[in-house]
């Protein structure tokens, strides 16, 4: 004669028994207890409707993941595929034209650089912004030497520009881009803050700019007229977005 499990032997096993790895003696053992006992019928019942509920859902939310994981390939797989064929064109052309590789470089290198930051936008999931702008600082300086390489030593146009004026421009200006993200993403300052920081860098970036490139002598910076044509605008813009920033956190 088979022994009785008692309630709370059964309730133990029922998690076990409901997810189907228990024992086919303890499996008889459980129906058999099920059959007359009220209390532990419900609670099987219980468990069987909640892993009914939670199992579609689970199953859902991994088939959103899977096929949105698959565009993801597959939109990169065509970019890349697009992108090789646009430089192997620009190759075939410029060798064609020019009988050698020109401006092909640069077209190639303008494709891969695109290539990057779309790369970064449809994969990075933790701290995009500073990957993508990461992205922008290096392609960036990549860029500007494919182009002074190209312009001067394979094509003999230009001069030699990028350490005297593009790097020191470069650096200035990637500067007035970090510093609002890394006060949003560090400082936590809010949206509207970063751009009033952002415009008043900006001021300062046009500025030095005009003095590294020599259209600009230090006493043209303080005259109103110069002032009214180079800033304004954004000083207004600083202030308007500074006074919404204050009111958010004062909301808060």
């Amino acid at each position: 004669m088979e022994r009785e499990l008692d309630c709370e032997i059964v309730k133990d096993l029922l998690p076990l028994y409901v997810d189907g790895i228990v024992s086919d003696v303890s499996k008889k053992g459980i129906e058999n207890h099920l059959e007359h006992c009220t209390d532990c019928k419900e609670i099987y019942h219980e468990m069987a409707f909640r892993l009914e509920m939670e199992t579609p859902q689970t199953e859902v939310s991994d088939v959103k993941r899977f096929l949105k994981r698959t565009k993801k390939i597959y939109l990169l797989y065509g970019l890349g595929g697009l992108s090789f064929i646009a430089i192997l064109v620009c190759l075939i052309v410029d060798l064609a034209v020019n009988k050698g590789i020109t401006w092909s470089l640069i077209a190639g290198s303008s494709c891969l650089f695109a290539d990057a930051l779309l790369c970064v936008l449809l994969t990075c999931r933790k701290n995009k912004v500073c990957a993508f702008m990461a992205v922008i600082s290096i392609g960036t300086f990549c860029l500007l030497s494919v182009i002074q390489f190209t312009g001067y030593y394979r094509m003999g146009t230009g001069t030699v520009w990028l350490f005297r004026y593009g790097l020191p421009i470069l650096l200035l200006w990637l500067l007035v881009l970090w510093l609002p993200v890394l006060a949003g993403t560090f400082l936590k300052w809010n949206i509207w803050d970063c751009i009033a920081l952002f415009m008043l860098l900006v001021i300062i970036g046009n500025y030095t700019t005009k003095l590294i490139t020599g259209d600009y002598v230090w006493n043209d910076v303080f005259h109103m007229q110069g002032f009214a044509g180079n800033a304004l605008g954004e000083v207004i813009g600083i202030i308007l977005f500074g006074i919404i920033g204050r009111m958010k956190k004062w909301k808060k």
